[in-house]
């Protein structure tokens, strides 16, 4: 059976570090009613039989990695007992479920755990490597698991037919058939255009970068408050952009002053769910679109914010041909190292599980919103939009980064977007970085020590 471009890259990163969790896409939900783990089994069986991709395997030929179908009923619950646990160790607990690396040659790329603590208290963890998932994908597994289980208690509305979902080799089929077609070559000839003399974006390191790439990583959060993203939401609607774009547009400027250079590259994932049927499908439905940071000492942060809506707004257009082919390919170095990407949180398949309490087949479930992903890149930028704000979650290289830089780096980030949201006309350049309090004090040392 067939794999796209992009989860042969996926798969090729897994051969190299195979017990790193990097690559692991986890949803943990809190279950506060009694589950009965023999329903959610035959559910979990339902799952995957409607979703290929969560019992298929990936072994190596001498051709490279295929990929081949399990039984659904190889996909086994696991439940394990944690009675007496405190709040802080069973999401520690929940935590490590997420990051238990995957043996995608045995046994795939997708596992569900129950942490049972009480009879009606419980976390399903639910975890799949990228190869066979996406942020969209964890939310629709999740809906649809909860579905077949509710439908088997009569708690639940039907669930959809199993044909509602495309076959994921027709999904590879239609990538290379694009590929191939003459806008497939359209698409490459524009993005190698874009590329053209650009490399991967690099924020100066606290270590030194090694030949093999490391996929250690940890996480920062920056937070916007209520009154800031009214106004970034305001601010993006009278000029005609998204605030995404916006906000895209002060990171390219932050990671300009912060050293990445005057001409760079960073990837926005966008998704390629085009067609009807893999709109409702659990799959890897994922390409990087290239987008260009260019500055000169008159460039002010609108133009950048503008620079990054057009170039969104036209990458779209080639989103489905994937930049891996691109000439070149692997031996021009990495494409990027920097990456920066929107969920829409309140838009996600499971409305109002992001904010707060919701009802799932019948059980009473909320978020537990666990780390992970972190050190793929050297530095990935989740936004996260909900109804009432935005935070952007930093997943950072540990053997690269500091803490103590990748907080610098947000509240550089944080100082560009209030000055853009000021005064959208003002040079990147002319942006102060320092505190006017810390820049008092710093001048007052300056004068004591004359």
């Amino acid at each position: 059976m067939l794999m796209s471009t992009g989860q042969e890259a996926l798969w090729l990163a897994h051969r190299i570090d195979p017990d790193s969790s990097a690559y692991n896409v986890v949803l943990a939900v809190r279950l506060r009613d009694r589950v009965d783990t023999e329903v959610l089994q035959r559910a979990l069986t339902a799952l995957v039989e409607r979703h290929e991709l969560l019992r298929s395997r990936f072994p190596a030929t001498d051709e490279g990695p295929i990929r081949l179908l399990m039984a659904p009923e190889s996909v086994r619950l696991e439940v394990r007992e944690v009675p007496d646990t405190d709040e802080e160790r069973l999401f520690r607990l929940a935590q490590r479920a997420g990051e238990e690396p995957f043996r995608i040659v045995e046994s795939g790329a997708f596992r569900a755990v129950l942490l049972r603590r009480a009879p009606d208290d419980a976390v399903l963890v639910t975890v799949t490597h990228h190869l066979v998932s996406d942020a969209t994908s964890q939310w629709l597994l999740v809906r649809d698991l909860f579905a077949e289980y509710g439908a088997r208690t009569g708690q639940g509305a039907p669930v959809s037919p199993p044909g509602a979902v495309t076959p994921w080799d027709e999904q590879v089929r239609a990538e290379r058939d694009f590929v191939a077609s003459p806008r497939g070559q359209r698409a490459a000839a524009y993005w190698q255009g874009m590329c053209a003399g650009l490399r991967a974006a690099e924020l100066p390191t606290d270590r030194p970068q090694q030949a093999q790439r490391t996929l250690n990583g940890a996480t920062h959060e920056v937070r916007l408050d209520t009154a800031t993203a009214r106004r970034l939401r305001g601010a993006a609607a009278d000029r005609g952009l998204t605030p995404f774009a916006w906000l895209l547009g002060t990171f390219q400027s932050a990671l300009h002053r912060s050293g990445a250079g005057d001409g760079f590259l960073i990837g926005c994932p966008a998704t390629t769910r085009f067609a009807p049927g893999t709109r409702e499908a659990v799959g890897y439905y994922v390409n990087a679109l290239p987008v260009v940071g260019r500055f000169t000492s008159a460039t002010t942060l609108l133009e950048v914010v503008e620079s990054a809506q057009r170039q969104l707004r036209t990458g779209m257009a080639h989103a489905r041909h994937p930049v891996e082919l691109l000439d070149g390919g692997p031996s021009r170095g990495p494409l990027f190292r920097i990456s920066c990407t929107l969920v829409a949180a309140d838009r996600l398949p499971v409305p109002g599980l992001y904010e707060g309490p919701v009802r799932l087949g019948g059980l009473r479930a909320e978020l537990c919103d666990v780390p992970q992903q972190e050190g793929q890149l050297d530095l990935t930028v989740e936004v996260l939009q909900g109804a009432d704000g935005f935070r952007a979650v930093l997943r950072y290289n540990t053997d690269l980064f500091d803490a103590a830089t990748m907080e610098r780096f947000g509240d550089t980030w944080r100082r560009l977007l209030d000055t853009s949201l000021d005064t959208p006309g003002t040079r990147v350049a002319y942006v102060s970085l320092v505190a006017h309090d810390d820049l008092a004090f710093l001048l007052a040392l300056g004068l004591g020590s004359a």
